[in-house]
């Protein structure tokens, strides 16, 4: 409210960066974070007409750190869900993303599995 109707911001030019946090550690606590940012994405939409979100994906994997095959396809299907949810950018490795389509049918599926707990 302040920066769009006081300040004069383009509501467009509002970008959010809710921190995304990583799953899978051992700690029970950790396990929704993936659902909890795409629930803040759907929350940010919906209150805040205009606003972006932004996110770097990366931070969902760490706890497969040297698994990058792994981590390359959680944050492929990460993506795949968040962009749905409303998500506009993501801080990714472009390079190494696969495409949803093409990660291994088991892969995606132990993927979405730990994503969605």
């Amino acid at each position: 409210n302040i920066l769009v109707n006081r300040v004069g911001f383009n509501p467009n030019d509002v970008i959010f960066d809710p921190n995304i946090l990583t799953i899978a550690t051992g700690l029970e606590e950790h396990n929704d974070y993936a659902i909890e940012y795409l629930e803040s994405i759907r929350s940010i939409k919906a209150n805040l007409r205009g606003a972006r979100i932004s996110g770097g994906v990366s931070n969902l994997s760490f706890s497969f750190r040297g698994k990058e095959d792994v981590r390359e396809a959680m944050h492929s299907v990460f993506l795949f869900y968040a962009i749905k949810a409303g998500m506009d950018m993501g801080i990714v490795n472009a390079g190494n993303l696969p495409l949803y389509d093409d990660i291994r049918r088991d892969l995606l599926e132990l993927c979405e599995s730990v994503i969605f707990n």
